[in-house]
């Protein structure tokens, strides 16, 4: 379940429009958490809202608040192409064992002129030369030749689009020109991060000790510090893909 969200639903409503998604569109909500922003996106925007998690618990939530929640993995989105108007995946992609896969179904979903829409952590200032080895690495495991006995292994692979579980902003404008979508607009929210990470220390102690309090890793992301920082971002697929 998503706990991460710096921002609030203030960001959810700020993104989808600064996005353009207008009221009575299709929205997907990758990695739905407990529901909250999928709730507030059908309600305070007036969006037919699906919502995707791979925890029961999260997908069970969001029902509980009347929407169509489903079990579902990101790398392997069971619904027709040219589905929805937006994607949105707010904390998400960092923690994406698939995160390749995840991005070209999404892409598969969007109609022509969607918006994919990105929250999460990256590296301010990224060891681009140890991140280019990483990322040939990680590449390379990636795509080897798969034998019968990797089916359903649940091996857990690198990434090559993060650096210390932030992501390198270079790797992921790779991957959307990979998909000619275009980055139309990209934001810096660290101040929302810290925010975020103050209000932890308040309630908790440490930002560590509240991500256990709420089921969280014992080590949190990326120790939101350092150059740790938080983006929005939107691209959008060509209007005749």
């Amino acid at each position: 379940m998503s706990i991460l969200r710096p921002g609030g639903l203030e960001l959810t409503r700020y993104a989808l429009e600064k996005a353009g998604v207008k009221p009575g569109s299709e929205l997907l909500d990758v990695g739905c958490g407990d529901g909250s922003a999928a709730a507030f996106a059908r309600d305070a925007l007036s969006l037919k809202v699906t919502a995707i998690d791979t925890d029961e618990a999260a997908v069970a939530a969001t029902a509980d608040k009347g929407l169509d929640a489903r079990k579902m993995d990101a790398s392997a989105l069971d619904f027709p192409s040219r589905s929805f108007d937006a994607v949105l995946m707010e904390c998400v992609f960092t923690v994406l064992d698939r995160q390749e896969e995840a991005f070209h179904e999404a892409y598969c979903m969007l109609r022509p002129g969607g918006a994919l829409i990105l929250t999460d952590l990256y590296r301010r200032k990224p060891d681009l030369d140890r991140w280019h080895k990483d990322y040939k690495a990680a590449m390379a495991l990636f795509r080897r030749p798969r034998n019968h006995e990797d089916c359903g292994s649940g091996d857990h692979l690198p990434s090559p689009y993060c650096q210390d579980g932030a992501l390198v902003m270079d790797g992921l404008y790779g991957l959307l020109e990979e998909l000619d979508m275009t980055a139309e607009h990209f934001e810096d929210r660290t101040e929302d991060l810290k925010a975020f990470a103050g209000q932890a220390i308040l309630d908790c102690g440490s930002v560590e000790e509240w991500f256990r309090a709420h089921g969280g890793p014992e080590n949190c992301p990326a120790g939101l510090g350092g150059d740790t920082g938080y983006f929005l971002l939107i691209a959008r697929k060509k209007t005749d893909a």
